[in-house]
């Protein structure tokens, strides 16, 4: 029998390129280049010209009001243009605007990335008032209205797999508040929670099914309006019906034309 081994292939420059937009993708607060080269072990050096061409090429981009770089919305902007993920959204457009109409809510989609789960499409009310989250907005799994929609609706080993993962990122305490919480979510099937970032809204928030399993969240930052223009279980009845209506078209991924 020919022995067989695993070759490992190696890309420094690529792997500098990579630490660094991952870096950025978790910090939500600019990181200056000094900064950057701390946290990944390096030299400034080492990372300045990867720093210089990640800017050229638009996948960074330097803060306006603090000293440091930040991600763009170019890596979003290459996942949802893979196929499947674009005719979702295409076909959820049209929903998600007659959401945010009828309710006089804003409304948004949410999917996983890691450890988070980040806004990958937003529909605004046609209201003066509002209150609403922009597209690459993120969040950790563990503190998210959408992270506890997506846990609870997955199957046992795709649990497990996330558990694993938040337990890298997160204390043990904040890992069995969230498990918690979930149990509340998976009694329920949605979400009705005040935020855990915001006074004054409530977050709504329904899991996007394709076939056994939540792709994305559909979410509502509800706010009560003086007067109020839709009470807030009526508004949970029509995001019930907007997420039920984009997951019956979605099937493995492909959108089916209804």
């Amino acid at each position: 029998m020919e022995a067989t081994s695993s070759k490992k292939y190696s890309a420094p420059a690529l792997e500098k390129g990579l630490d660094i937009l991952e870096l950025l993708s978790k910090d939500a607060t600019p990181l200056s280049t000094s900064t950057i080269a701390e946290k990944l072990g390096r030299s400034n050096a080492e990372i300045y010209r990867m720093i210089l061409v990640l800017e050229q090429r638009g996948y960074i981009e330097k803060s306006e009001d603090i000293d440091g770089y930040q991600v763009t919305r170019r890596l979003l902007q290459l996942g949802t243009e893979h196929e499947p993920i674009k005719d979702i959204l295409e076909y959820a457009q049209p929903i998600m605007r007659s959401l945010a109409e009828k309710t006089s809510m804003s409304c948004h989609i949410a999917v996983e990335s890691q450890e988070q789960i980040v806004v990958i499409s937003r529909v605004e009310t046609p209201s003066n008032l509002s209150y609403s989250v922009r597209v690459g907005y993120r969040r950790p799994i563990a503190f998210a209205a959408s992270g506890r929609i997506l846990f609870v609706n997955q199957s046992a080993e795709k649990k497990e797999s996330m558990i694993n993962l938040l337990k890298k990122h997160h204390s043990e305490e904040e890992v069995k508040q969230f498990m918690a919480d979930c149990k509340k979510v998976a009694k329920q099937g949605y979400l009705k929670a005040p935020s855990a970032f915001v006074h004054g809204v409530t977050d709504l928030s329904y899991p996007i099914i394709d076939s056994d399993h939540a792709v994305a969240t559909l979410t509502i930052p509800y706010i009560m309006r003086i007067p109020e223009i839709m009470g807030i279980d009526d508004v949970l009845k029509e995001l019930k019906g907007a997420a039920e209506e984009i997951s019956k078209a979605v099937t493995y991924g492909i959108v089916r034309k209804l």
